[in-house]
């Protein structure tokens, strides 16, 4: 199975998320803003992003918009927050409308924001939880 997991972090809590869904199948994580699109076709595409203001980043919608349908089967959604959650809501919604196999477990938690909220998050138990969740959907 052709596996590739993409994120875009502002402040490095999407990537140690997305470095632990690598790591769990076997694969190395890549910056958004250095993947303009897919340059091969692959099974299931992990594709996360810092929510800021409950939104998603240009880079990310810029590669999405990029995205070929016909280069990716099955895409799962992951997304770090300080507070609001509907970036990962507005990836799935984006990629659905695309036509993409977009499963419906996604994965989120949150991350430090503005130095107070969140402290030391993504801790331990949301960086298991991150692996736990790219382990279940390898397995679907």
């Amino acid at each position: 199975m052709k596996i590739k997991v993409v994120y875009h972090s502002m402040t490095g809590n999407t990537k140690k998320v997305a470095e632990t869904i690598a790591a769990a199948v076997n694969v190395t994580a890549e910056d958004i803003s250095k993947n303009k699109e897919l340059s091969e076709p692959v099974d299931l595409l992990f594709i996360g992003d810092g929510i800021y203001f409950g939104g998603i980043s240009k880079a990310t919608k810029k590669f999405i918009d990029n995205l070929k349908s016909d280069y990716v089967k099955n895409v799962a959604v992951f997304g770090t927050n300080g507070g609001q959650e509907k970036g990962v809501v507005k990836m799935k919604d984006m990629l659905a409308k695309k036509g993409f196999n977009v499963i419906d477990e996604d994965f989120r938690c949150k991350g430090q924001a503005w130095f107070i909220m969140n402290r030391k998050h993504p801790d331990e138990k949301d960086l298991k939880d991150a692996s736990d969740f790219a382990v279940r959907i390898m397995g679907l």
